[in-house]
């Protein structure tokens, strides 16, 4: 129940910011936490390609499999579906997958050990990129975030958005049996962070957690949308 409502909450959010800003143009980069797609059913009504980025190969492969309409492949049908209602097009919601399988031309492979992730792979400079619970979970300490920050901003055009959701104030998060700890981000260190990156802060939205769950510790989700201002 947890991961749905917080599931639903970031579509609303999304929704919101598409409908409300100018995003929109040919190229969006998608760098998320896992399986986090749900955006994607959004953000294909405002941009040509997409460009998914993951750091595993298992999330890779799953991810192909869904594009290629695999019938093993996880069912987003309920993420779609809950995307269109909230668009008033309930009906349309298989349109509306295969419209997000067009758009999407390569998943890539991110490997953020190296000092390039992308490696030899060049993709064109975007004019969005999105990412949702990511940096609080792959960076182990501040420095790794600042340079993935200046990561994100070398994919982004001078004037591109980025589009952060990012738990505030985590310690941990639990799958399964498992717990992983995640790097405590607060909301005045991110502002500066991103402005000592070259973004430019336009709005932010906070997001309230409605009921306790023992899978995460976070305070409240923070989503900045920021535009690049300068390359750093």
């Amino acid at each position: 129940m947890f991961l749905i409502c917080v599931l639903e909450d970031n579509l609303y959010v999304f929704i919101s910011i598409f409908v409300a800003g100018s995003f929109n143009g040919d190229v969006l980069i998608d760098i998320s936490h896992s399986l986090s797609t749900y955006q994607l059913f959004v953000a294909v009504d405002y941009f040509k390609d997409i460009f998914i980025i993951e750091s595993s190969d298992c999330t890779i492969e799953e991810t192909q499999k869904w594009i290629e309409g695999d019938p093993s492949a996880i069912n987003k049908s309920h993420v779609s579906k809950f995307a269109c209602s909230l668009k008033g097009q309930s009906t349309g919601w298989q349109k509306q997958e295969e419209k997000l399988r067009r758009a999407i031309r390569q998943v890539i492979k991110w490997d953020i050990s190296q000092e390039n992730p992308l490696g030899s792979v060049v993709l064109p400079l975007a004019d969005c990129l999105i990412s949702v619970a990511y940096l609080d979970v792959v960076c182990k300490d501040h420095e790794m975030f600042l340079n993935l920050l200046k990561q994100f901003s070398s994919l982004l055009k001078i004037g591109g958005h980025l589009i952060l959701i990012t738990g505030i104030n985590a310690t941990y998060f639990i799958v399964g049996k498992h717990k992983f700890s995640v790097l405590n981000i607060d909301e005045e260190g991110l502002r500066k962070d991103l402005t000592d990156t070259g973004f430019v802060i336009k709005t932010s939205e906070k997001m309230y957690r409605k009921f306790d769950s023992p899978l995460t510790d976070y305070e409240y989700a923070l989503t900045p949308v920021c535009c690049k201002e300068k390359d750093v």
